[in-house]
């Protein structure tokens, strides 16, 4: 007779198999699923499971750094958080300059002198900003002969590279057709003799590289953004262009050069506003890119330092130009978008891009309320994932690529403000 323990014994064996079994089914299928949700970099996976349309494989998502955010918030909630801000901003920009002599007649600078005009010029500017890229086959190019980062595509990709086939093509009855690329001859002309100071960012360091390829034979010498001289660009009427950077267009008279230990960021705001600077320069084109502050205090420094670039200069013509939001993991992007960032996915950038808008919206009402002009060439790029720099670059774009439409829109903006004015 068989032991009453081998029974139960023989009996388990089986039970013992299949719970084994069924463990190591459940443990495969856990492993399965994690690594379909969260798949290591390189890994393919469905279109709907990526951040952005450019991504052609799986990325970490980047978090929103920045002392302000919010991403956190409905559609509903930024549309109305950007209105309140707005209004706080013209409200307080009205009130630091209705004591000024332009208001809305004029544009100091220009040739504006009605109201009519200034309403036209300001909404001929937006109309050439408002558009898309179409496909055109583009043999001359700007050939960049300044710093070899933003000529670094070129010696990776082919030539020319597909992101330099695109132009710009502006939309709506003020403005319906391709904006043609100015000669150097022309920019000198409606230039006259004026010298540019280009203030700003990194990225504003940019349109110096492109004004210098564009209206220069060769390289010049420019000890980086940190050190960077006069240049001569147009020979027969003497005019000059530099570059300071000043990263949040502080009205400090001495150079600071700030880290900020929680982000990594690092803040440079070199002099500029002051009399010995501004009096060589009748055009002022600057920018205000990052997001290190809360909202009140970016509108009361913008304010306080136009304010003190009108007492020190009344009559310099002050361009500002709105500040692009970049495309994390650029490298995967090889043709522009369709159509602008939703708001959902501008919640997903990094960074304090989700911001930008609000800032540009802000920036405009002061600029215009200063008797500035603003120019929206944000959005010429915020369709542009290719052509970035690359890497851990991916606010920055290579040249000849999506910028050389940039000196076009200027060079148009210079002419309408150029005009003769309509009689009274």
């Amino acid at each position: 007779m068989a032991h009453p323990q081998s029974i139960m014994n023989g009996g388990l064996r089986p039970l013992i198999k299949w719970i084994r079994f069924l463990a190591y089914f459940v443990a495969v299928l856990v492993i399965y699923h994690l690594y379909v949700g969260f798949g290591p970099l390189g890994t393919k996976l469905p279109q709907h499971s990526f951040d952005f349309s450019w991504y052609k494989t799986w990325h970490p998502r980047l978090p929103p750094t920045g002392s302000i955010n919010t991403t956190g918030l409905t559609l509903n909630e930024r549309t109305k958080l950007l209105e309140q801000w707005v209004d706080r901003a013209h409200r307080k920009a009205s009130s630091a300059f209705a004591k000024t002599s332009f208001g809305g007649d004029n544009i100091p600078g220009s040739l504006l002198r009605s109201a009519s005009k200034v309403r036209h010029a300001r909404a001929t500017i937006d109309c050439w900003t408002q558009g898309r890229w179409v496909p055109e086959t583009r043999d001359e190019l700007i050939r960049h002969k300044q710093d070899p980062l933003y000529g670094s595509c070129d010696k990776r990709r082919s030539t020319p590279r597909p992101e330099t086939q695109y132009r710009w093509q502006p939309s709506g009855e003020l403005c319906g057709s391709p904006l043609p690329t100015p000669t150097r001859q022309q920019w000198c002309q409606v230039l006259n003799g004026r010298h540019i100071l280009l203030v700003g960012d990194l990225v504003q360091y940019q349109l110096h590289e492109l004004f210098l390829d564009s209206l220069r034979d060769g390289p010049t010498v420019c000890y980086g953004e940190l050190n960077c001289k006069d240049h001569t660009i147009c020979t027969q009427v003497d005019t000059r262009l530099r570059y300071l950077r000043n990263d949040i267009l502080a009205d400090n008279r001495q150079h600071l050069h700030l880290e900020h230990p929680l982000d990594g960021v690092s803040t440079v705001t070199w002099p500029f506003v002051t009399t010995n600077v501004l009096k060589e320069y009748p055009i002022l084109l600057m920018n205000r890119s990052p997001v290190t502050e809360d909202d009140d205090t970016f509108i009361t420094t913008l304010i306080h330092t136009l304010s003190s670039i009108r007492r020190i200069r009344p009559d310099i013509l002050i361009l500002y130009r709105s500040s692009p939001v970049g495309h994390p993991y650029c490298d995967d992007a090889d043709s522009p978008l369709p159509t602008s960032l939703s708001d959902t996915e501008k919640r997903r950038l990094p960074f304090g891009w989700a911001e930008m808008d609000r800032r540009n919206a802000m920036a405009r009402v002061i600029v215009e309320a200063a008797g500035g002009v603003f120019v929206d060439l944000a959005a010429l790029v915020e369709t542009r994932p290719d052509g970035h720099v690359g890497g851990n670059d991916c606010l920055r774009y290579c040249i000849p690529g999506p910028l050389d439409a940039w000196l076009d829109v200027l060079y148009q903006v210079f002419t309408v403000l150029q005009d003769d004015p309509s009689p009274p």
